[in-house]
């Protein structure tokens, strides 16, 4: 042990650590009519935290972020990444509209926060959201989240298994949320 030990510190940091399975979950070899139920509890959790959550298709999710953004009547919005979305076109194509990109600390620059999430938890109903370049999350300012269906976990051990550990996180939603979880828009894309 002492030479695996000392070969070790050979190594940078983030090489010494080798990914586990915390859990012995089904993930991606679920069947669609498990995942059809995962999904269905993520959304009804979600829900009972008092968050609006529609589902889409690929095709529509430009047109259901504009009508969210325009049912919201918001002229801007924070994005993490510029040049945003492709998703946000449409909307951002009229007058007046404009999209803004910035980090943690510019959280209160737009009327709303458009983002997408790394993973989704159906057990807490809750998001994991990016924090690199990210804009900060606020219970003042509406979050509207972008979630892959194939991104939606049955539980938090689940989703931690399939997030890279080196990457810095932020979980939004859940029971502890709930100001924050009425602030929020998720659209499930199916």
């Amino acid at each position: 042990m002492r030479r695996v030990r000392d070969g070790l510190l050979d190594l940078p940091d983030d090489e010494r650590r080798v990914p586990m399975r915390r859990s012995a979950g089904t993930g991606d070899a679920a069947d669609p009519a498990e995942h059809a139920a995962v999904l269905a509890r993520f959304a009804e959790r979600l829900r009972e935290h008092g968050s609006l959550v529609r589902h889409v298709d690929v095709a529509g999710l430009p047109a259901v972020v504009a009508d969210v953004l325009y049912g919201m009547n918001v002229q801007s919005v924070l994005a993490p990444v510029e040049p945003g979305p492709a998703w946000l076109d449409h909307w951002a194509s009229a007058p007046g509209h404009r999209v803004l990109h910035g980090g943690i600390a510019s959280v209160d620059a737009g009327d709303a926060v458009v983002r997408d999430a790394v993973a989704g938890d159906a057990s807490t109903g809750s998001l994991a959201l990016d924090v690199d370049g990210a804009p900060g999350v606020s219970e003042s300012v509406p979050q509207v989240c972008v979630v892959r269906a194939d991104r939606v976990y049955g539980s938090l051990p689940d989703a931690l298994d399939r997030l890279d550990p080196r990457r810095p996180l932020v979980w939004l939603g859940g029971p502890g949320d709930a100001d924050l979880a009425r602030q929020l828009v998720v659209l499930l894309v199916e």
